[in-house]
């Protein structure tokens, strides 16, 4: 072989040796890339996008997608919480202003549900004074999440024409999920939990992520679905947090990164943001938890408990002064114990020391070692990073405070630990929306119609709230206090309806029955005992939530109608078929017109109402095809078209042979032309 060919062929050895090398690096990468490809082609774990499409009659929407939190919960073994599936437009109109509300459980408005949380009062509110624009307020909170999930949601936000954000987050950032003590959780720094939650786009983490929490629950059984119905309990990993540990500052570390990044690219695409504080019960919540400090040894604990028996003691028999002054004593004993500085603001509370009980029950929240509740410390970093940056901070932690006894948040406005009531809820949006007015992020200052505004008391009229959405919280609560932590050891819960209320708002947070389906049977009830407007309120409740469905409004029709409120009833069928045009509205109202000697006009509507049944998703029932051809038999027999009179009631007959109606009509008209 000569030179020249051996270097040709010792080329060609290096290039096949290279090739193979790349090819080697890159078969694993190829691998990957069709077991991906065949995950997404079974849809492994279902479709995990923030914002899905979803089609209601004939119309097609966007939707927040019920099943996203599965992308951060594992599916064995867990519960998974769900957001509301707000619908909105898929192509935005120019008078439309979009609204994302994120945070977790009090933004998706836990207890309640829908047409009770604060988003739906603000959506109220500003559709009122804002009517030339469509007000989109689109509620994306979750329970069991915090800062890291909310971070991630906002970018994928971006692509959906935001007008505004609004934050309410920072309870969860111990127990959330990904919070450094959470069961749900990485461990490690920040960016390794923003870069995971980033992989979890991908099917092939998931399974991977599913296939492990399967693999250790075989091993170490977890704090299942079936071991304890709450979230709380399931997301609990680490209890015993003493204010300011290790564990403790890199949570708070963690939460102010991850809001500066929040606002950071909600600035940087320049889409306004609101931030509001965070609301707790102070006076009325004991600590879940108290802790000794870490150092304390057994002689500080016992004369602690010592001076605790003597304080409570002097209590009991209203000793204020004496027992308060051992309390005190207590706390520097020990100034780590949430229980000594709780007794002691209860015991100043008492006593009309109001300024001193707050500054008391705060300190007692913020030791509480089982870590619910926001320390003041993150609410007074998250109010000066807004503040430094020029961000809009809303308060309702000052207005919970001015609407309650001597300023100190309890149940009047608190439900447990942290849930507002519907009350609550109502001024949280309240003052969202004085300080969207006043920070004139939506929209100019000229724009609001302030001579529209309203008052409170019709505005929760317009909210459709009722005895159901009061009753289904109510539950939910004694329910979930019969629970860890609430309660040591799990207390059974038994219940016995006295009420039709209570009965189907016990059926509904058992799953036996829909949230629509519960509110027409309520209202069906209402009407049975003459209760009208209660039942149409609970129609338009449902209507609030779905306002591009037919079926509340012709429901509200009705009730009318039975009510003897004609021109109501006709007004709202024509507001029933503007909104989704149906075969059941366009017969109410060629009924209506029958009824106002208005053949003419009835034959219009009963004929569209046999068009549209044509290509109608939801059909005329057989007894309602023979009901409007009869009723077509009486228009056209009113008009003086008798032959095709008799062909309509004899297809109503052929329908309906027993139709009573019908055949005495036929008989009539065929007397008379004979």
């Amino acid at each position: 072989m000569t030179r020249t060919a051996r270097e040709q062929a010792n080329n060609l050895s290096i290039s096949r040796r290279r090739v193979f090398f790349i090819l080697t690096i890159l078969f694993p990468f190829v691998l990957l890339a069709i077991l991906e490809s065949l995950l997404r082609l079974i849809d492994y774990g279902g479709d995990l996008h923030l914002v899905v499409e979803r089609k209601l009659g004939d119309k097609v929407f966007y939707s927040i997608n019920r099943s996203v939190a599965r992308r951060y919960f594992a599916q064995a073994g867990t519960i998974v919480p769900e957001p509301a599936d707000d619908l909105f437009e898929i192509v935005k109109s120019k008078n439309t202003k979009r609204i994302f509300c994120l945070g977790e459980s009090t933004m998706a408005g836990f207890p309640y549900e829908f047409n009770a949380t604060a988003p739906s009062f603000l959506r109220d509110r500003l559709q009122t004074l804002l009517p030339h624009y469509k007000i989109e307020v689109i509620n994306v909170g979750l329970s069991a999440v915090g800062s890291f999930v909310v971070l991630d949601f906002i970018d994928e936000l971006m692509a959906y024409e935001p007008d505004l954000f609004i934050l309410y987050v920072g309870h969860n950032e111990f127990y959330g999920a990904f919070g450094a003590a959470s069961r749900v959780a990485l461990g490690g720094s920040s960016f390794l939990t923003r870069t995971a939650l980033m992989l979890l786009r991908f099917k092939i983490v998931l399974l991977a992520r599913d296939l492990y929490v399967a693999m250790r629950n075989l091993f170490t059984p977890s704090h299942s679905a079936s071991d304890n119905a709450t979230l709380m309990g399931q997301m609990v990993g680490e209890q015993g947090i003493r204010y300011g540990n290790p564990l403790y500052q890199r949570t708070h570390e963690a939460y102010m990164e991850n809001l500066e990044r929040i606002l950071d690219a909600a600035q940087s695409h320049r889409v306004p943001i609101l931030v509001s504080t965070l609301v707790s019960n102070l006076k009325d919540h004991p600590p879940f938890q108290s802790v000794f400090a870490e150092h304390a040894d057994e002689r500080t604990k016992a004369e602690w408990r010592r001076l605790l028996d003597m304080a409570d003691s002097l209590a009991e028999r209203r000793h204020f002064t004496e027992a308060i002054a051992l309390y005190r004593k207590a706390s520097l004993l020990d100034t780590m114990h949430a229980e000594t500085f709780f007794k002691l603001a209860r015991l100043l509370y008492a006593a009309s020391r109001f300024d001193e009980a707050k500054e008391a029950f705060l300190r007692a929240k913020d030791l509480d070692a089982l870590r619910f509740r926001m320390s003041e410390e993150f609410q007074r970093d998250l109010m000066r990073i807004c503040t430094e940056r020029g961000v809009a901070l809303a308060r309702p932690d000052s207005s919970f405070a001015v609407h309650s006894p001597h300023g100190i948040v309890g149940n009047e406005l608190i439900l447990e630990h942290l849930h507002p009531t519907i009350a609550g809820y109502f001024l949280m949006a309240k003052t969202w929306c004085r300080t969207l007015i006043s920070s004139r992020l939506l929209v100019p200052q000229n724009e609001w119609r302030f001579d529209l505004d309203t008052s409170d008391v019709e505005y929760l009229r317009r909210s459709t709230v009722s005895a159901f959405d009061s009753t289904v919280g109510r539950l939910k609560v004694e329910l979930l206090m019969r629970k860890w932590p609430f309660q040591r050891v799990d207390q059974p819960w038994t219940f016995s309806p006295h009420s039709p209320v209570e009965d189907l708002a016990y059926r509904y947070i058992q799953g036996r029955i829909g949230w629509s389906d519960a509110r027409y049977a309520l209202a069906e009830a209402y009407a049975k005992q003459g209760r009208f407007e209660q039942a149409r309120n609970e129609c338009l409740a449902v209507w609030k939530v779905i306002p591009f469905s037919y079926n509340p409004l012709l429901r509200v029709g009705d009730y009318y109608a039975r009510e003897g409120k004609m021109a109501e009833a006709k007004a709202t069928y024509w507001r029933c078929v503007q909104t989704e045009d149906n075969p059941f509205g366009r017969m109410k109202l060629g009924w209506r017109y029958l009824e106002e000697e208005k053949p003419d006009s009835a034959l219009q509507q009963l004929l569209l109402a046999f068009q549209v049944n044509e290509r109608f998703h939801d059909k005329l029932t057989l007894q309602g095809a023979a009901t409007g051809r009869y009723l077509l038999g009486v228009a056209y027999a009113k008009i003086g078209n008798i032959s095709e009179a008799q062909h309509q009631l004899e297809r109503a007959i052929a329908i309906q042979p027993e139709y009573a109606d019908a055949q005495e009509l036929l008989q009539q008209l065929k007397a008379l032309h004979r």
